[in-house]
């Protein structure tokens, strides 16, 4: 690519940007050479407003902070062969005051170009969420450097997982005014980075395009996931095969992403099984899989004013049938949604459904452990009592969450912590690297409780390996990290399995759900009817570990009132055709 946008005039004029540019951009030019400096130190960016293509954007959201704002953060780097490696690769939570945002970066470049004057050039991807949400915002961040400074930053965010309280698509461009600290190469967090940059690289899957499944599964089965519903609203789609990584390329409104495999999507509800079901596996390990009966009384203080949650376990939290609930006192016909009432048009509807949505949004806007639990104890019960219906309530997952989390903490004291539990004895061993989730807000240091319904930020290579784990029976390097019964529970295929929802298939199939896994029918090429495991989250986010040993993947931002038409056996029927299931 010969440098004809984001050249060194961009930097000159005063106005900036006047819109994004190809992401292209954000990377090596024809003719770019090894950068004539190291970077090894603290960028401060100042906080300002973006450009928008949505002007709704400058209006006051349900949540503090405006959308417009580019957070003013610290981001600390070092530079090694190379890549601009981040010092910190988790979230950078609310660092400004004024801003909607979170911030989380990853590993982008250094390189030198003729045009430069003599300095060198950076980019790296970033990604923008909110601490009460799970939509997230990729974005590139370009600037010049030499021994003396830093230019000020270029930045665009091109695409986005859905977002629930923000308009659906929008771009986000500008420049930000910046300085640096140097830090130095010996800086010891600096050393601690780059080490743990080589360890990420080397735990990398290969990756290719899933066009070269072609000739293995027929040019049909490719050309279906370019088609239909949901085909212009993704950004990334495939499948991991032993150990490499299949993918559509990963698309923005500017271009494909220079660094796909810097992304960290937000999951929304597919962190019930990515994280809250994993959680429930590494306890039953340590403990036996009776642990998913444990009462939610016998270890979390219950404040309702009813009985409702004398017998409900956190087994039936994540079946979603804790019978708990507001807005479908009736159990038939089955609706496994009766309860989901989240959107603002159902607080004019009847006056269980009015009462549901406000019981909702009092619960998600709720910031402390304290307040959430309140909320969601201010719930009434059901007559039938808990593990008979599925009805889809986040308040159910979370609470399945505070009550493993205490469960952890009994075992191991009261410092334990569920999120670091999973992160330091799943994630890690398998090569997941700078994961994160949003938790409850609080004060006094304590770090808050992971939301356990959604809050997961997971990329493609950390799908990959999260698969590969759950494929494998839950066996990793010879050792056994989930517990195997509960686990094949979720995974075998069985289609005689999980509570009845209501919905279906695009095929007009009933689906099921068990252990926070949807279990999707499907017949194989065989002839056989099967239940695809499936996590699934708002927007079109979904995970499928299957027994074959094959995980397929999907991240998007499908309109809600399109998600369930998206056919999500595509990607299977593709590794049914590879490797039977």
């Amino acid at each position: 690519m010969t440098r004809k946008e984001l050249t060194t005039a961009v930097w000159d004029d005063p106005t900036g940007p006047a819109g994004p540019t190809d992401n292209a951009a954000f990377l090596p030019a024809d003719g770019a050479m090894p950068a004539q400096h190291a970077f090894h130190g603290i960028l401060h960016l100042s906080g300002r407003n973006l450009e928008s293509s949505e002007p709704r954007l400058s209006q006051a959201f349900v949540l503090p902070g405006s959308p417009l704002r580019f957070p003013a953060v610290d981001l600390a780097f070092t530079s090694a062969d190379g890549a601009l490696i981040p010092v910190q690769r988790t979230l950078h939570r609310r660092p400004d005051p004024q801003s909607y945002w979170d911030i989380m970066v990853g590993p982008g470049r250094i390189w030198s170009e003729p045009g430069d004057k003599g300095r060198s050039r950076a980019s790296f991807p970033f990604q923008l969420s909110n601490e009460h949400e799970n939509d997230s915002h990729h974005g590139l961040a370009c600037f010049l450097f030499d021994e003396t400074g830093v230019s000020s930053v270029i930045v665009q965010k091109v695409t986005e997982t859905e977002p629930d309280h923000l308009p659906e698509l929008f771009d986000l461009w500008g420049r930000l005014a910046a300085k640096c600290t140097a830090t130095g190469p010996e800086a010891g967090t600096g050393a601690v980075a780059v080490a743990a940059h080589k360890s990420e690289q080397s735990d990398e899957r290969s990756m290719r395009p899933i066009e070269e499944l072609a000739d293995q599964v027929g040019e049909a089965l490719i050309a279906a996931l370019y088609e239909g519903t949901g085909s212009n609203t993704e950004i990334v789609s495939g499948l991991v095969r032993d150990g490499v990584i299949y993918a559509t390329p990963v698309r923005t409104r500017h271009g494909d992403f220079p660094y796909p495999r810097a992304m960290r999507f937000g999951m929304w509800s597919a962190t019930k099984a990515a994280f809250g079901t994993t959680a429930l596996l590494r306890l039953a390990q340590h403990l036996g899989p009776g642990v998913a009966d444990t009462r939610i009384r016998d270890v979390v203080k219950v404040t309702a004013e009813h009985d409702g949650w004398e017998s409900v376990t956190i087994r039936d939290c994540l079946n979603m049938a804790s019978g708990i609930g507001t807005g479908g006192p009736v159990a038939e016909p089955i609706d496994i949604y009766a309860d989901n009432l989240t959107e603002p048009e159902n607080a004019d509807a009847d006056p269980n459904s009015m009462a549901s949505y406000r019981a909702y949004q009092d619960w998600y806007a709720a910031p402390s452990l304290a307040d959430k639990l309140r909320c969601a104890f201010a719930c009434p019960s059901y007559p039938w009592g808990p593990g008979e219906f599925a009805r889809y309530r986040d308040q159910d997952l979370f609470m399945a969450g505070v009550a493993m989390d205490a469960v952890w903490k009994r075992h191991k004291g009261s410092d334990a912590d569920l999120f670091s539990m999973v992160a330091d004895e799943v994630y890690g061993p398998i090569g997941i690297h700078g994961i994160d989730m949003n938790r409850t807000i609080q004060g006094n240091g304590f770090k808050g409780m992971p939301l356990t319904a959604f809050g997961l930020y997971m990329g493609l290579d950390d799908a990959a390996k999260l698969g590969q784990l759950l494929t494998d029976g839950g066996e990793h390097n010879g050792k056994q990290v989930l517990e195997p019964t509960l686990l094949a529970s979720c995974l075998n295929g069985d289609f005689d399995k999980g509570l009845k929802t209501g919905t279906s298939t695009a095929e007009g199939r009933e689906v099921t759900y068990h252990l926070a896994y949807w279990q999707l029918p499907m017949t194989t090429r065989a002839g056989r009817d099967v239940r695809i495991p499936s996590m699934r989250g708002y927007g079109g986010q979904i995970i499928q570990p299957l027994w074959n040993g094959i995980t397929c993947f999907r991240f998007g931002h499908d309109h809600p009132d399109k998600q369930d038409r998206y056919d999500a056996l595509k990607l299977p029927r593709i590794a049914d055709a590879l490797r039977a299931l």
